[in-house]
């Protein structure tokens, strides 16, 4: 109760309470007693300075009956017990007693009365009273303050328990709020109390949670709705993305199958010189076994180089997704293999130069497609020029202590900076009569950035190209 708002308040009362009656207290027992006595003691001896003149002239003119009657007449003060006359030999010459009187402590005074002519001693008056009066004050003024604080007690009590009920409604509704959760409706605070302001606080929460609620069921209505629209748009990025890989490949592998045909071309001749050759001696009849065997060896040597240019065809497009560490040079030199022929054909010579010997991770086979891409590239680049002198494709492979830089230099002449910025949008395109499918380097990009936590990047030289691919190395 101590920590709760009418706890405060009654610790509060209460010290205030000592804090006003301890004072009170004090001061009526320290100060009011002495003033009262003080008090009655200055009225007795204003009355007696008064009558002394009055009575030394009555016991010089020796007149006892008019002494009597002043001294009963003045001193008739109910707290008076005794007043005296005694000479200077001791002797009573006037007593008064008042029975009356309720004696528990008595003060006396005295006062000495001299001759008005000779100014020699003639009495001392005496004077002996109670001061139960004072104790009798003091004590009517401890049972009124005994009242009131009674009565405080009272109007405190039903104040606290008014309040007490007032604020516990409040507690029970502040606990109902804090057991509120989002995930579940809850049911309206109910109260009893008909004051009128417990009664707008709690309508006003009630107001305020069925709000809440009806947020958050818009809320979850939202987010469901959120949830749906995100997945569907997942899926059909996940599909494009899908399809664009798919025509990339189909892209590269069109070229790759160009590239085949270059290769081939040769081949395909010799074997046709070897069986015309065979043929032609068969008919003269000058066909012997050393040139059958001769023949035979030519064409089963171009038949095995066929086979195998069609097995790193096949390779490089298997569609295994397996990630492992792996030294990029290898694949560079496999691109550089399947595209000799090409390039040889369009008088374009390539060299890669080696300063790291450092591995990358991921699939090797998506990083192929990311060189063929490359190059591919670079080499249309080149044929497009109008001397058609040729040129040379350059692959330089540098590091530091995180990264492997990969440069893919051309030079057929560069970027225009008009598209610099848009060559890597999906089906850009810059080459004619529908060569290209402008998904290339788009793909290439998505390669490097998302399977291979990389950057890939185009400038320009003096001569041509620069792409940069910057790669994490395998830890």
């Amino acid at each position: 109760m101590t920590h709760s708002l009418i706890g405060k308040f009654a610790w509060v009362f209460w010290l205030l309470y000592i804090a006003v009656i301890t004072p009170i207290y004090v001061f009526i027992h320290v100060n009011v007693s002495s003033v009262l006595n003080e008090s009655e003691r200055s009225k007795i001896e204003l009355v007696t300075q008064t009558l002394k003149p009055v009575i030394s002239t009555y016991l010089t003119f020796d007149q006892q009956d008019m002494l009597s009657d002043t001294i009963r007449t003045f001193f008739q003060n109910p707290n008076i017990l005794d007043v005296s006359l005694i000479d200077a030999n001791h002797n009573i010459i006037y007593e008064q007693h008042y029975p009356h009187s309720k004696t528990q402590e008595t003060i006396t005074l005295s006062e000495p009365l001299t001759d008005p002519i000779t100014h020699q001693l003639q009495a001392t008056l005496v004077i002996s009273y109670s001061n139960n009066f004072v104790d009798e004050l003091h004590t009517k003024l401890f049972m009124q303050l005994i009242f009131l604080s009674l009565f405080a007690l009272l109007i405190f009590s039903i104040t606290y328990w008014y309040f007490r009920k007032q604020f516990f409604v409040l507690r029970l509704l502040s606990n109902w709020m804090g057991n509120y959760t989002m995930d579940k409706t809850s049911e309206p605070f109910k109260s009893d109390n008909t004051n009128y302001e417990i009664m707008t606080i709690t309508s006003s929460a009630n107001k305020m949670v069925e709000t809440i609620d009806d947020y958050r069921c818009q809320m979850e209505q939202i987010n469901n709705e959120l949830e749906n629209r995100v997945e569907n748009e997942i899926s059909k990025r996940r599909e494009k993305e899908q399809l664009l890989v798919q025509q990339s490949r189909l892209a590269a592998m069109g070229e790759m199958i160009e590239s085949i045909a270059h290769q081939w071309r040769q081949p395909l001749n010799i074997i046709g010189l070897a069986v015309a050759n065979l043929t032609m001696k068969r008919t003269l009849g000058l066909l012997e076994n050393d040139e059958i065997d001769k023949n035979s060896a030519i064409i089963n040597n171009n038949l095995a180089f066929m086979s195998n240019t069609i097995d790193d065809f096949r390779n490089f497009f298997n569609i295994d997704k397996e990630c492992l560490s792996f030294d990029p040079v290898q694949p560079i030199e496999e691109v550089f293999a399947l595209l000799g022929e090409q390039l040889r054909y369009s008088n374009i010579t390539y060299h890669v130069h080696k300063h790291c010997d450092q591995e990358i991770f991921g699939v090797v086979n998506e990083f192929k497609q990311v060189i063929l891409n490359i190059v591919n590239n670079a080499q249309d680049a080149i044929k497009t020029k109008q001397d058609q002198s040729g040129g040379k494709i350059e692959v330089t492979l540098r590091c530091d202590a995180k990264h492997l830089y990969i440069d893919i230099s051309d030079t057929g002449g560069g970027v225009p900076s008009v598209i610099v910025e848009r060559i890597f949008d999906p089906y850009f395109t810059t080459k004619l009569h529908n060569k290209g499918t402008g998904i290339g380097l788009y793909m290439s990009k998505v390669i490097i950035e998302q399977h291979f936590e990389g950057s890939l990047s185009v400038s320009n030289t003096d001569e041509g190209a620069l792409f940069t691919l910057t790669l994490t190395l395998s830890r």
